[in-house]
C-alpha cells in the first residue's frame, strides 16, 4: 500500500505543478488568476513561478523519500498522511483542471 500512494502522491503533485503552471502562466484578457494556497503564493511571489514549482517539486520528492524511508514513523501514520497527500492534492488538482477548463486552457500546453 506504501509504495502505491507515494506513487500517487507524486503523480498528483506533477499534475498540481502542471496545471498550476498552465493557469497562473496564461494570460488571457479579462482573467486575473491566483494560487489560493497561501505558502505556494508567497513562494511564486519571491521566487517566481517556474523557480517556485521546482523548489516545491524538490521539497515534495525529499519529504517523499524521508517518508518512505525512515523508521521513526509508525507504518500507519504513513499511510495516513500519504492517504491525505493523496486526497488533497488530488482535490488541487480537480479544481485546477477545471480553472483551466473554464479558462478554455488545454491541459496539453
Amino acid at each position: 500500500m506504501l509504495p502505491l500512494l507515494l506513487l500517487l502522491t507524486v503523480l498528483l503533485s506533477a499534475a498540481d505543478h502542471w496545471t498550476t503552471y498552465l493557469c497562473l502562466s496564461a494570460d488571457l484578457p479579462g482573467w486575473e488568476v491566483s494560487e489560493a494556497n497561501p505558502l505556494a503564493d508567497w513562494l511564486f511571489a519571491r521566487a517566481g513561478l517556474v523557480e517556485g514549482l521546482l523548489i516545491d517539486s524538490a521539497v515534495t520528492v525529499g519529504a517523499l523519500a524521508f517518508l518512505a524511508t525512515t523508521e521513526r514513523l509508525p507504518h500507519v501514520l504513513k499511510i495516513a498522511f500519504l492517504s491525505f497527500a493523496v486526497f488533497w492534492t488530488g482535490y488541487a488538482v480537480a479544481n485546477n483542471v477545471e480553472a483551466a477548463r473554464t479558462m478554455g486552457l488545454s491541459l496539453l500546453g
